[in-house]
């Protein structure tokens, strides 16, 4: 494994930004995001807590304004 691993620019302008996910069982999830990798896993904290989401189950991710 290499120590230089970097997670893809187009991911990673989503931490610590205010989200909406819809996940493919239509639910929809809003927090923000703590930590996402290159296969869209990702930590968020949704005010009650914090959620681990995996990337094969969401649909989109939306940056709230």
């Amino acid at each position: 494994m290499s120590d230089n691993f970097q997670v893809n620019k187009q991911f990673a302008r989503f931490e610590g930004k205010d989200v909406l996910i819809g996940l493919k069982n239509w639910e929809e999830v809003e927090g923000k995001i703590i930590t996402i990798d290159n296969f869209l896993n990702l930590v968020l904290d949704d005010g009650e807590g914090l959620k681990v989401i995996k990337g094969g189950k969401i649909a989109f991710i939306s940056i709230q304004e």
